[in-house]
């Protein structure tokens, strides 16, 4: 970090786990660049912020501990073992405020980093702008006094209803998704590495995360497609651990295009996407990113895979209510177990459709609805400012 010109200063922090935090960092940055307000980024990555990176890789690349962290992760995020990761995060945070002490703001994506942000550096404001439909709060979530001096800026009305009147947080307010597509300047598509498979009639984008994902349920996916479809072209942005074991068994007749750069997704995701395209992906900050497409007049064919965490359960049941796909790409064995998880955020098992990966097919992908912005939702930068001024 050089702390010159720090006054003006709004900094950003995201741990080093998964990739969506990473990018709405990232997007959350450039819109305040963009608006004369500079800002700054910096990702904690010690021992214990890599210990729980290791845990999202194996979770992710289980179906069976993606669904047992999708029921529990609130609990485990709050146990004595995440303990010497909070502390870590909470070094850093001190760090950062201490070398910018005079930095207008300190705005995280991450609602664990907002947490132990509190009492670092009294003078910096902490806010928390989340990329999931409401962050890691439910319905029967316990806020701590601490939690209540968070600034919290929400995308969607749903969200709001819950933080200020059933939550009675008092610093709430509403603004407009920031769109992770304009933090990355787009190339010609001819430069794209995998440009060649865009010409096929048929093009899916398995949109995984950092971490990867369950190979298996890939794997089979992938060979189901082509088998039934005849797609003979998947493009993998953004993997990591799995991409070797997905390169080694998926079939022959199918051309595997892979990026371990998460950007590929939204460098091109303009370009790249269209109607006749399909994307499987999690139900992540996905969701908030394939709402923003629509309000581009891009609406991707959509199957979802198994929701990682509380929060992505809520981030698929929310797109559900909103008429997104409420298809589910999952092994026989865990149908039942899935809409379970999906009953507790109000979705109707008989609502949800569960595909096991060996059977799935183009006519599983369902279109997009055009997912409107609120009208009285505010500018991130326009909030920030409002909230410095005071």
């Amino acid at each position: 970090m050089n702390p010159s010109n720090h006054k003006k200063t709004v900094i950003a922090g995201t741990p080093l786990i998964g990739e969506g935090n990473i990018v709405d960092n990232r997007a959350i940055l450039h819109a305040l660049t963009k608006a004369g307000m500079p800002g700054l980024g910096f990702y904690p990555n010690g021992p214990f912020v890599k210990l729980g990176r290791d845990f999202h890789i194996r979770m992710s690349m289980s179906t069976q501990k993606t669904l047992a962290y999708a029921r529990t992760s609130n609990t485990t995020r709050r146990s004595l073992r995440v303990t010497p990761l909070r502390w870590e995060l909470r070094r850093a945070i001190k760090k950062a405020t201490t070398m910018y002490s005079d930095a207008i703001c300190f705005i995280t994506s991450q609602s664990m980093m907002a947490e132990e942000a509190i009492g670092i550096c009294d003078n910096i404001p902490t806010l928390m702008a989340s990329s999931d439909v409401s962050g890691k709060y439910t319905y029967d979530s316990k806020v701590s006094d601490r939690q209540k001096e968070i600034i919290y800026l929400v995308w969607n009305r749903e969200a709001l209803q819950l933080y200020k009147h059933e939550l009675k947080l008092e610093h709430v307010y509403l603004i407009k998704p920031f769109d992770p597509l304009l933090a990355f300047e787009p190339i010609e598509k001819s430069s794209l590495p995998f440009q060649f498979a865009l010409d096929e009639p048929h093009v899916c984008f398995i949109k995984l995360s950092g971490s990867g994902g369950d190979p298996r349920l890939v794997n089979a996916a992938t060979n189901s497609l082509w088998k039934k479809s005849r797609v003979k072209s998947i493009v993998f942005p953004g993997i990591e651990k799995t991409e070797r074991k997905i390169i080694q068994t998926v079939g022959s007749n199918v051309t595997v295009n892979t990026s371990l750069d998460a950007s590929v997704f939204y460098h091109h995701a303009r370009s790249i996407l269209s109607h006749k395209q399909m994307l499987l992906a999690y139900p992540s900050e996905q969701v908030k990113h394939v709402a923003i497409l629509t309000q581009n007049n891009i609406f991707p064919n959509i199957v979802w895979l198994p929701p990682r965490g509380v929060h992505e359960a809520d981030n698929l049941a929310w797109a559900m209510k909103k008429g997104f796909s409420g298809t589910i790409c999952i092994p026989d064995d865990y149908h039942s177990v899935l809409k379970k998880i999906l009953m507790k955020s109000g979705i109707r098992p008989s609502s949800v459709e569960c595909v096991d990966p060996d059977n799935l097919s183009a006519e599983h992908f369902k279109p997009s609805p055009v997912c409107k912005s609120e009208e009285e939702a505010c500018s991130l930068e326009s909030v920030i400012r409002k909230i410095v001024s005071v």
